[in-house]
């Protein structure tokens, strides 16, 4: 889904960009390997503290600038750092381990976690369109079973619903088994551009994970810097195409 133009802001007032970094941490994210290498989830957890850090020792601009929250999702959905600067974030809690991967329950905790943390910086920020990053594995599975499109579309569709004031941009990465359609299904369009990555297959889980890490670094710090939401490819991903050219 396309976002009409920003609102007009009281430009008197500091600017925030809310950061949503929602992070699959089922199974299969955490898993051994057989080789005994790390695993996603563990490149995963050490790259949120990194790039926290590396937001607050970089550009002043960026750190006061960056509100940024860390949701890890599986059988449930966490709150693991609520909406935060990065230069306030003293303490960053480790991300848990989960079993399966229920899509519904993280786009329910999404609309309610950005409307209620828009609705508390709006009288004090220029509050930017929220963006969530949303990290995957795998397709949403619940039970015995995949979850059911039915099931977790509606969560979804209030989260980007038009009325709704604060609907985020939608980024989504994906790698291992999730499919290109949920991936479709999941992202949003910006400037027509579906805004939907997709793992080459060749390339490892982990160099997968590092790469998206570094690339929602890059994003953040080019969105306000630039102030307009900016997304570089992550490395060893493509975009897709979603029904468009």
């Amino acid at each position: 889904m396309s976002h009409s133009p920003e609102p007009a802001y009281n430009y008197a007032l500091p600017r925030a960009f809310p950061f949503y970094i929602t992070c699959d941490v089922s199974h299969s994210m955490h898993a051994p390997r057989e080789d005994g290498r790390q695993t996603p989830f563990d490149i995963l957890s050490n790259c949120v503290g990194e790039l926290l850090f590396q937001l607050e020792a970089g550009d002043p601009g960026v750190s006061e600038a960056a509100h940024v929250s860390i949701v890890a999702f599986h059988d449930r959905a966490d709150v693991v750092l609520p909406l935060t600067r990065p230069c306030d974030a003293s303490n960053i809690p480790a991300l848990p381990k989960g079993g399966q991967t229920n899509y519904e329950q993280v786009f329910l905790t999404l609309r309610q976690l950005i409307q209620a943390d828009c609705a508390r910086l709006a009288g004090q920020y220029q509050l930017k369109t929220p963006v969530v990053f949303f990290v995957t594995d795998g397709e949403p599975f619940v039970g015995e079973a995949r979850q059911p499109a039915e099931v977790w579309l509606p969560a979804h569709a209030r989260l980007i619903d038009p009325a709704f004031p604060h609907r985020p941009h939608i980024t989504a990465m994906g790698f291992g088994q999730v499919t290109e359609q949920t991936l479709c299904q999941v992202a949003t369009s910006f400037r027509n551009n579906p805004l939907a990555y997709v793992a080459d297959e060749s390339i490892q889980a982990v160099k997968v994970v590092a790469a998206i890490a570094q690339a929602v670094q890059d994003s953040i710090g080019s969105s306000i810097r630039s102030s307009d939401f900016v997304i570089p490819i992550p490395a060893g991903m493509r975009r897709l195409p979603c029904g468009g050219s």
